[in-house]
């Protein structure tokens, strides 16, 4: 689900990666400084949502975790980038 600063919320897809730093050891996806990236997608194909309005976006999951995210396209389909816990990661997984 995608919230947007009005409160609007919309169902969507999403695909999305951890980025880590490369010049660091200690990397985990709850870091405060992790980014990740990705694209989402609507999910209703006759939504007038714009995904353009997520400036900031919350991307909220089915269990409730959230991450703030930066939309860089839209209206029906857009890249996204987001800073702080990659939140899309279960914990207690490797991230990988």
């Amino acid at each position: 689900m995608v919230v947007i600063p009005d409160g609007r919320e919309a169902p969507v897809t999403a695909s999305l990666v951890l980025r880590f730093d490369p010049s660091r050891t200690d990397n985990r996806e709850s870091d405060r400084d992790s980014t990740w990236a990705g694209s989402i997608t609507l999910a209703e194909e006759d939504s007038d949502f714009d995904l353009f309005d997520a400036a900031p976006g919350v991307l909220r999951l089915p269990d409730g975790r959230e991450s703030e995210f930066m939309a860089t396209g839209g209206p029906r389909e857009s890249g996204c980038s987001g800073l702080g816990p990659a939140q899309f990661i279960a914990p207690g997984s490797s991230g990988a």
